[in-house]
Formats: structure tokens, C-alpha cells, sequence
């Protein structure tokens, strides 16, 4: 993973509170470090995921016009990839 890649991680630790969490890796030991969260519970995983990217997306205008933006490589639905069974195939 690049050094400065950012992850857009939305979690539900209590069922229907969803939370946005942008993390790195740490370059020695590889463990994701917090950069920025949500400060309270969104309603739904898209609310959350929508607030983690405005996010993002701020994070990205902050570095000014001279910056590249970056680019979302990888995208894992933790929904499909949480299942061994697609939604569409019960």
C-alpha cells in the first residue's frame, strides 16, 4: 500500500449507529492509524459512507491546487464481502 493512501472505513459497532473512520498504515509496523472520524452515529451505512468521503474529499481540497487529489483504487463492500452467499442469490 502506498505511504500516503488513505482508507475510508465505515463501521456499525451497535446495531444501526454506522461510523466513518479515515486511517493509514503505519510504515513500520503496518497497523492502521485514526486520521479522522465521525464525532456521532450516522443512521444508515450510505449516510456514513457519503460523510467519510465529503471527508475525504475536504481532506483533498485542503492540500491545495498545486496537489494531485487522490484516487480510489479498491472499493470492498464489507456486506458482500462479510457473506459467502451474494444477497441476490437467497
Amino acid at each position: 500500500m502506498h505511504p500516503d493512501a488513505i482508507e475510508l472505513i465505515v463501521d456499525e459497532p451497535v446495531s444501526g449507529h454506522f461510523y466513518w473512520i479515515l486511517q493509514k498504515h503505519a510504515e513500520l509496523d503496518g497497523k492502521p492509524i485514526a486520521i479522522e472520524s465521525a464525532q456521532g452515529p450516522m443512521p444508515s451505512y450510505s449516510a456514513a459512507m457519503m460523510a467519510g468521503i465529503e471527508a475525504l474529499q475536504r481532506r483533498a481540497d485542503s492540500r491545495g491546487e498545486g496537489a494531485a487529489c487522490p484516487v480510489v483504487t479498491v472499493y470492498v463492500d464489507p456486506f458482500s464481502a462479510a457473506s459467502p452467499t451474494s444477497p441476490s442469490s437467497s
